[in-house]
């Protein structure tokens, strides 16, 4: 594949990754929306998209972390604020928070519970034959 077609490709996985629809992406880089869906139906296309959305995922995933840390972190400070109001609004989004926390921390628990016992219940591949 010439360098030029390498290139096209790859800007359209990233243009995909990022959501746009087969037909804009076509028009983003010069090509049809039909030409694009030819290449999202090869497996080793659809593998790459798959591969840079998770990319973003983590892209964005990482930003938001940063920016939670930030909220918590004003919360905080807002808890020291001289004015009532603030820190009683501060106190109260600290604490809506909680029951979500302490959700997310349940349903981890839980699903490594379960891949441990489904770890320990795997049939080794020698044993499957």
């Amino acid at each position: 594949m010439a360098r030029n077609d390498l290139e096209t490709r790859s800007a359209a996985v990233a243009l995909l990754a990022r959501g746009m629809s087969t037909d804009a992406v076509g028009a983003e880089i010069g090509m049809s929306g039909r030409q694009i869906r030819r290449w999202r139906d090869e497996p080793e296309f659809r593998a790459e998209v798959e591969a840079a959305r998770r990319a973003v995922l983590d892209e964005s995933v990482a930003a938001l972390t940063s920016a939670v840390r930030k909220a918590v972190d004003t919360l905080t400070a807002a808890l020291d604020d001289p004015s009532a109001v603030i820190r009683v609004r501060a106190a109260s989004e600290i604490v809506r928070a909680l029951p979500l926390l302490a959700s997310h921390a349940e349903l981890e628990a839980r699903l490594g519970a379960l891949e441990s016992r489904l770890n320990a219940t795997e049939v080794p591949a020698w044993q499957a034959a």
